[in-house]
């Protein structure tokens, strides 16, 4: 049986075999040389590009509004820092109960936005264990009259009794607290505060610059798909050295390992403070808190990094002076 006249065309394909690459052709005699094929030409930067350094953009411009605004008000202290506090924690509640609740001015808000400016009124004048009390019962209070509001008008959107109020008095009034008891202390009050503002945004920053631009392994890729162990590690980095540098510039009692160290401490709280906020925004399905920073969305995610890094600064401040009235 003779075999199948197969063409070497149909063969290759057969195969699946690679064609041989054609010959040059020669140009013709007298012909004019031909023009050389351009090669890939530079573009404009892709969509994801244009995204990410507009959110940069962003970013900085906002940063440099409020950075000054921040640091003029830590520099004052006294009443202007202790309203400031009370302003915000009213924003971080109003976005805490829209985020939990579905309904920004509920009864929990109201209980709890009391609670917090009586909070507030006994920690700037020196009641930091009344101001924790305060802060624990009013939260309990708000929650009863939460649970009283979903009785007579039950919500779609949650079902059962919500602690969210004391949950939110927990999360956003302690770290207040915190706050004014690191300011208000009388040798290095304002040297503390400028350091944990600085070593916070310089986690951030260097977080956000480091992931962004290095990349590298996912950190938790369940809860927040965008930060990386790159970010995570950068951030810690440029927190430690920045609570180092401002430590010496305005002469905070402590050497530079234990400044250092101090860096490390509200670097890490402060990425954890993040992963706690993208926790909670992944599981009401909210992507921002809202939109009051361009760049960054709402106050609660603009303070994440604050929330546990205040706690941290505060409990180190108790341990060195062994005293909280």
């Amino acid at each position: 049986m003779t075999a199948p006249n197969v063409t070497p065309v149909a063969r290759m394909l057969a195969i699946n075999e690679p064609l041989p690459p054609e010959p040059l052709k020669s140009p013709a005699p007298g012909a004019p040389p031909a023009a050389p094929q351009p090669g890939p030409q530079p573009g404009p930067p892709s969509v994801p590009d244009r995204d990410r350094l507009r959110g940069l953009l962003a970013r900085v411009l906002t940063a440099a509004v409020l950075i000054p605004l921040a640091v003029a008000v830590v520099w004052v202290g006294g009443r202007a820092y202790s309203g400031v506090i009370a302003f915000m924690l009213i924003i971080l509640i109003f976005e805490w109960a829209r985020i939990v609740d579905r309904a920004e001015f509920s009864g929990g808000f109201y209980a709890l936005s009391v609670t917090a400016i009586g909070t507030v009124f006994l920690a700037a004048g020196g009641q930091y264990g009344g101001a924790m009390v305060a802060a624990l019962a009013g939260g309990a209070v708000a929650t009863l009259v939460q649970w009283g509001r979903q009785k007579t008008k039950p919500s779609p959107a949650r079902r059962g009794l919500s602690l969210w109020p004391m949950t939110g008095g927990i999360y956003l009034l302690v770290p207040a607290i915190c706050a004014l008891y690191i300011r208000h202390d009388p040798a290095e009050g304002r040297a503390l505060t400028l350091l944990l503002f600085a070593a916070v945004w310089a986690t951030d920053s260097g977080a956000y610059l480091s992931g962004t631009f290095l990349g590298g392994p996912k950190l938790w890729p369940r809860l927040s798909p965008g930060k990386t162990w790159t970010g995570a590690i950068g951030g810690v980095i440029c927190g430690a050295v920045t609570a180092v540098a401002v430590g010496l510039i305005f002469g905070v009692t402590a050497t530079v390992p234990v400044l250092g160290l101090i860096g490390v401490a509200l670097g890490t709280a402060a990425i954890i403070g993040d992963l706690i906020e993208s926790a909670l925004k992944r599981a009401y399905g909210v992507k921002d808190t809202g939109g009051a920073f361009p760049g960054h969305g709402g106050v609660l995610d603009r303070l994440d990094g604050f929330i546990i890094a205040t706690i941290v600064l505060a409990l180190v401040l108790v341990l060195r002076q062994g005293t909280l009235s």
